[in-house]
């Protein structure tokens, strides 16, 4: 994509996954253009990027439609998760050096679970560790392209409420979340690989109760 129409790509993702553009809404090509000041040509392949990956809906004579993230599509992503990444750690787990379990361990003692754990709304993203050093050791392109894709998908907010839900039904507090990942990489340093995959996907499961409960209960 030009750089023009990466710009405009972004724009709209990000609209669409923090729902300034709310599902089931029509967006205006001609006035996306306009605000960054470019043809619509670049726009245009934005929206059929975007709607190649289940963001946008383009309707014959109708117009674009944002899709909304529904419970299928959440369930999908996580099925998908507990499917990978207890791989991830089967495959990759027994390539980890010492030292970089040593490092992991450290960014997790010292990494803000607090935030992690409110920012996740709850955890359907990967971007923490360990589960970034296993992606980040993929050299599968194909799966990693999967993983990229749910990580962009899964920033998506469900639908058009205001996020005022709280975790006061939570099982969950943020040091049982940093318990959990430690647990994982104390059962990689064992060499107790195919427990730390049972774990990731115990780990998985927990984290899909929990979205789905914030969401869609």
């Amino acid at each position: 994509m030009s750089s023009k129409t990466d710009q405009a790509y972004d724009l709209l993702r990000e609209k669409i996954s923090d729902a300034t553009y709310a599902a089931n809404s029509f967006i205006d090509e001609k006035e996306i253009a306009e605000s960054l000041g470019s043809s619509r040509t670049p726009v245009r392949e934005a929206i059929i990027a975007l709607a190649r990956e289940g963001y946008l809906s383009i309707l014959p004579k109708r117009g674009i439609i944002v899709l909304p993230f529904t419970y299928q599509n959440a369930s999908d992503i996580f099925q998908t998760r507990k499917m990978l990444e207890p791989w991830l750690v089967m495959t990759y787990g027994p390539v980890l050096t010492r030292e970089e379990l040593d490092a992991e361990r450290r960014q997790i003692e010292k990494a803000d679970w607090e935030k992690i754990y409110l920012s996740d709304r709850p955890g359907i993203s990967m971007m923490h560790h360990p589960h970034m050093l296993l992606m980040e050791k993929c050299s599968n392109q194909f799966i990693t392209r999967i993983l990229e894709d749910i990580e962009k998908q899964g920033k998506r907010i469900p639908n058009e409420r205001v996020v005022t839900a709280t975790y006061r039904n939570s099982m969950l507090s943020p040091e049982d979340l940093k318990k959990e990942h430690l647990t994982l990489v104390e059962l990689m340093e064992q060499g107790a690989f195919e427990k730390a995959a049972q774990e990731m996907t115990r780990h998985v499961q927990t984290a899909e109760r929990e979205y789905m409960n914030y969401w869609f209960s």
